[in-house]
C-alpha cells in the first residue's frame, strides 16, 4: 500500500485564535466553572448510529430472558473510546422512558471491572454498585447469594459488565471470572451485556461454553472513512452536537464544527468511531472555555487533536494542521 496526503487542510492563518485569549487560563474560578460546565458536556447525547445494533442486541437479550428459566448475553468489543460505555448507559435511559418497569426500579445496570479482576472483586463490584457496605465479610457465595437478591430487590433485568477484558485473571485457588460468568448466565437470574475493548473479544472467545451462552455480537463498527454516505452521517452528527452546545449555553456558537473540511479531519482521528469524535470535543470544549472563546474554534480542535488523540496514540498526526494521510494501492 503507498501512503499519499492532501495539502494542508486549513492554512495557518484559519488556525489562529477568532476570539478570546491565545492560550488557556487555568485559574481556580476557571477550573471550578469548568467543571460545572463539563458535567453539562458530557450529559449530551447525539444518537449515535454505530450504537443501533448494540440496542437491538440488548434489547434481544431482555426479550429472551425468563428469570430462573433461562438468561443469555451479547458482547460488545471495540477499540478505546468506541463508545461502548455511552451505548450501555443510553440503553438504559432508552429501557427507561418506554415506562414499562416501575420507577423505583434499575431494569438496566452498567458495572465497570477493575485490572487484575478476581471472582471475589466480580461479585464485590456488583455490591458496590447498589451500595452493600458488607461485601467485605462475606465469602465468595454469600457474595453471589447478596447479588442475586440485590437484582430482585432493585428489578434489575440486564446488567452491563464494562471492562469486561479484565475478566481473566484467575488467582490461587479461585476460578476466572470468566467462569463465575458463565455461571452467572446459567443462573438465569438476569441477561448480561459483556463490553470491553479488543483483548475482550479473545478472551470470550477462549471460554467455548460462555460463548456458548451468548447470541450474536454487536461490537460497535466504524463509519467507513471513504464513504460518502458515512460523511454525511458524521456532519448530521456534529450538527446536532452543535446546536446541543448552544442550547444548553455552552458556547455562543460553534460553526466550524459543521465546515466540511472538519467533518474530514475528525474522520480520519476518529477513525470512524463517533465516541472518539465526542471526546475529542469534550477535551476541546475545554480549552476553548479556558481561552475565554465564544465557540469551539479550529485552534481548539488542533489542540485537542495533538494533547489528547496524538498522546493516547488514536492518531499518528493532527490533520488540521499537517494534512490528510491515507493509503491507496500501488
Amino acid at each position: 500500500m503507498a501512503t499519499k496526503s492532501k495539502n494542508l487542510t486549513f492554512g495557518p492563518e484559519e488556525l489562529e485564535p477568532r476570539t478570546g485569549l491565545p492560550g488557556p487560563v487555568v485559574s481556580a474560578e476557571n477550573l471550578a466553572n469548568m467543571r460545572v460546565r463539563d458535567e453539562v458536556a458530557r450529559s449530551i447525547y447525539i444518537q449515535n448510529p454505530n450504537h443501533t445494533p448494540v440496542f437491538k442486541a440488548l434489547d434481544m437479550v431482555l426479550s429472551l430472558g425468563v428469570k430462573g428459566v433461562y438468561q443469555t448475553g451479547s458482547s460488545n468489543s471495540a477499540p478505546s473510546y468506541a463508545g461502548k460505555s455511552a451505548s450501555g448507559d443510553e440503553f438504559g435511559r432508552i429501557v427507561a422512558r418506554r415506562g414499562i418497569y416501575p420507577d423505583d426500579t434499575l431494569p438496566v445496570v452498567r458495572i465497570e471491572l477493575e485490572q487484575a479482576c478476581t471472582s471475589r472483586r466480580f461479585w464485590s463490584t456488583i455490591l458496590n454498585f447498589y451500595g452493600d457496605g458488607f461485601a467485605a465479610s462475606k465469602d465468595e457465595d454469600g457474595l453471589r447469594r447478596s447479588a442475586y437478591e440485590a437484582f430482585e430487590r432493585h428489578g434489575t433485568r440486564l446488567l452491563i459488565i464494562d471492562e469486561v477484558q479484565h475478566a481473566g485473571y484467575r488467582s490461587k485457588g479461585s476460578s476466572a471470572p470468566t467462569d463465575v460468568i458463565k455461571r452467572f448466565i446459567s443462573d438465569a437470574q438476569v441477561g448480561v451485556g459483556l463490553f470491553g475493548n479488543e483483548d475482550a473479544k479473545a478472551l470470550l472467545q477462549s471460554n467455548e461454553q460462555l460463548s456458548n451462552r451468548l447470541i450474536e455480537p454487536c461490537d460497535i463498527q466504524p463509519l467507513d472513512v471513504s464513504d460518502a454516505a458515512s460523511a454525511r452521517r458524521l456532519f448530521n452528527f456534529l450538527a446536532r452536537y452543535n446546536e446541543a452546545l448552544v442550547e444548553k449555553d455552552l458556547f455562543a456558537t460553534s460553526m466550524s464544527l459543521v465546515d466540511e473540511r472538519t467533518v474530514e479531519c475528525l474522520m480520519a482521528v476518529s477513525r470512524g468511531f463517533l465516541g472518539r469524535v465526542v471526546k475529542l470535543l469534550q477535551v476541546a470544549g475545554r480549552h476553548a472555555f479556558l481561552r475565554g472563546a465564544t465557540s469551539i474554534e479550529l485552534c481548539d480542535l488542533s489542540h485537542a487533536t495533538s494533547k489528547w488523540a496524538v498522546a493516547q496514540k488514536l492518531a499518528k498526526h493532527d490533520p488540521f494542521r499537517f494534512g490528510i494521510t491515507w493509503q491507496t494501492p500501488e
